[in-house]
C-alpha cells in the first residue's frame, strides 16, 4: 500500500514537472523559482534535480586579474555547495531579461538575472546565465548552465548586444 502511494505521488510530480516545462522557458522560470527562497526555507531539491538531463553540468566562469577561473559542477554538486548558503541567507534570483534561439528540440537562451540576499536586501549577482535545453518525453531539460557575473568590461546590455 505504502509503494503504492509513493508511486503515485511520485508519477504525480513527474508528471507536473513536464507540464511545468512545456516550453524552453517554462524550465527556465522553474530554475529560478526553485533556487529562490527567503532565510531559512529549505529549497526544493527534488524538483530542482527534475530539471535537468543526466549529466548536466552547471559551470561558472569568472573574470579576473589572474585570468578566467572556471568551476563547473553537476547539479548534485549545486546542491551540497550551494544550498546550505541558500537557506541560510536567503535568496532570489530574477530574470531580468531573456533570448531563446530553438532549433527543433534544442534550445539555447540567454537569460540576464539578478541576485538579491533575502536577508539583507543587497544585490549580489547580476550577470547572464548562457543554457542549453534539450525537450525530452515533452518536457524541457536543462542540458547545461554557464554563468558570468557582469563588469564594467561586460555590462547585460552588452552581452544581449554581442548575441544580434
Amino acid at each position: 500500500m505504502i509503494r503504492t502511494l509513493l508511486a503515485a505521488g511520485a508519477a504525480a510530480l513527474s508528471a507536473a514537472s513536464a507540464i511545468a516545462q512545456d516550453a524552453p522557458g517554462a524550465a527556465v522560470e522553474a530554475l529560478y523559482e526553485v533556487i529562490s527562497g527567503p532565510v531559512g526555507e529549505a529549497r526544493d531539491w527534488d524538483r530542482f534535480r527534475t530539471l535537468f538531463t543526466e549529466h548536466a553540468r552547471m559551470t561558472v566562469v569568472t573574470p579576473g586579474e589572474e585570468g578566467v577561473r572556471i568551476a563547473s559542477l553537476s547539479p548534485e554538486d549545486y546542491i551540497e555547495r550551494a544550498g546550505p548558503n541558500l537557506v541560510r541567507i536567503g535568496f532570489t534570483e530574477t530574470e531580468t531579461r531573456r533570448r531563446t534561439y530553438q532549433y527543433g528540440e534544442m534550445a539555447t537562451i540567454l537569460s540576464g538575472y539578478e541576485g538579491v540576499r533575502t536577508d539583507t536586501g543587497e544585490t549580489i549577482a547580476v550577470g547572464i546565465n548562457t543554457l542549453v535545453l534539450v525537450e525530452q518525453d515533452g518536457a524541457w531539460k536543462i542540458v547545461s548552465i554557464a554563468w558570468r557575473p557582469a563588469d564594467e568590461a561586460w555590462p547585460v546590455e552588452a552581452g544581449f548586444e554581442a548575441a544580434e
